[in-house]
C-alpha cells in the first residue's frame, strides 16, 4: 500500500542530503558571492549550483574558443551573470532547456537568450512570472541558507526578457564545441536537451536527473497520455545516447547515459499498473526507482 505523505514533491528536511556526494570528485572554483557553488566538470564546462534552495538547480556555463553559452539561468535569486563573468571574458549567450521558473530566473540580465520555438516557451518568456506564481518557492523551509544580499523573498518575481527561438536540430557553435538541440517532451511540452556529440555529453535539462521527475504537471491531458509521451522520449534518447555522459539540471550534475533506458523502463512499468510508493495529500503520486523517482498528478 502506498504511504500517505504531506507532499510528494518537496521532501521533508531535504537539506539533510547535503552535501551531495557527486560534487566531491569535482574541482570547486572560488567565485565572489555566497549563493552559487561553482564546480569545474571538465575543461571549459562549469556547473553553477544553487544548493541553498530545495530545487537544487544547476545551470551550466560552456566556454568555447569563440563564445560562451549558459545553459539556463537558475532561480533568479542570485546574480548568475556576475558569476558567469568571473569564469570567462567571452560574450555569453543563454539557452533555456525549458521555460519553468527555476531555469529562466536571470534571463533578463542577458542580451542574447534562446529557447525552443514552442507556444508554452514563448508565452512564459514574454510574460515572466509574478510573485503569486512564485510564492511557494520562498515559503519557510524552501531555503537552507540565507538568501543572497539584495534578494527580497516577499518581492520575488521573474521579469520578462527578450529572446529568439530555435528549432530541433539547431546547433550552437562555440568555436571548439557544438551543441545540438533535441526536442524532449515529457517533463514539459517545451523541453529540450543539448547534445555535445564531439565529446559525448548530453545536457538533460529536467527531462532526466537523479531525483524526482515531474510529468507535465501543467498539462490538462490525461496522465496515461502524458506518461506515454515521456516514455517515448526516454526510449528515443536511450537508443542514441546511452553511451554519453549526462549533465543534469538538479541535485547532482553527472549520470551515466545508461540511466535513460532505466527511466524508459520505469515509465513503462507505471503504464503497466505499478502502484505508487507515496501519495501526497493533494493526490500527487510518487513512484520510487533506483536512483530517481517519477511524480504524476
Amino acid at each position: 500500500m502506498a504511504q500517505t505523505t504531506d507532499s510528494a514533491v518537496q521532501p521533508a528536511a531535504w537539506y539533510s542530503a547535503l552535501p551531495r556526494a557527486g560534487y566531491a570528485a569535482l574541482k570547486r572554483i572560488a567565485v565572489q558571492g555566497d549563493w552559487f557553488e561553482v564546480y569545474q566538470v571538465q575543461e571549459g564546462i562549469y556547473a553553477l549550483y544553487e544548493s541553498g534552495h530545495f530545487q537544487e538547480v544547476i545551470s551550466y556555463l560552456l566556454v568555447g574558443a569563440d563564445k560562451a553559452l549558459l545553459v539556463d539561468t537558475g532561480l533568479g535569486m542570485g546574480n548568475i551573470r556576475k558569476v558567469a563573468e568571473q569564469l570567462t571574458n567571452l560574450p555569453i549567450a543563454v539557452v533555456n532547456t525549458h521555460s519553468h521558473f527555476d531555469h529562466i530566473g536571470d534571463n533578463w540580465r542577458f542580451e542574447q537568450v534562446y529557447i525552443l520555438n514552442h507556444p508554452t516557451a514563448v508565452k512564459r518568456l514574454a510574460a515572466g512570472a509574478t510573485h503569486a506564481e512564485l510564492a511557494g518557492e520562498v515559503e519557510p523551509g524552501a531555503n537552507a541558507r540565507p538568501y543572497p544580499a539584495g534578494f527580497d523573498p516577499a518581492a520575488y518575481t521573474i521579469p520578462p526578457c527578450t529572446f529568439e527561438t530555435v528549432e530541433e536540430g539547431h546547433v550552437f557553435d562555440l568555436g571548439n564545441r557544438r551543441l545540438r538541440v533535441i526536442y524532449t517532451p515529457g517533463h514539459s511540452d517545451d523541453s529540450i536537451m543539448l547534445a555535445d556529440d564531439g565529446n559525448r555529453l548530453l545536457f538533460t535539462g529536467d527531462t532526466f536527473y537523479p531525483a524526482s521527475l515531474y510529468v507535465f504537471f501543467a498539462s490538462p491531458d490525461p496522465v496515461d497520455q502524458l506518461l506515454d509521451t515521456y516514455r517515448r522520449t526516454m526510449e528515443r534518447l536511450a537508443g542514441e545516447f546511452s553511451g554519453y555522459t549526462l549533465l543534469c539540471s538538479h541535485n547532482e550534475p553527472l549520470c551515466s547515459g545508461g540511466m535513460l533506458a532505466q527511466a524508459a523502463q520505469a515509465f513503462a512499468a507505471i503504464q503497466a499498473g505499478r502502484a505508487p510508493d507515496e501519495v501526497g495529500n493533494t493526490g500527487m503520486k510518487k513512484y520510487q526507482f533506483d536512483g530517481f523517482a517519477i511524480i504524476t498528478r
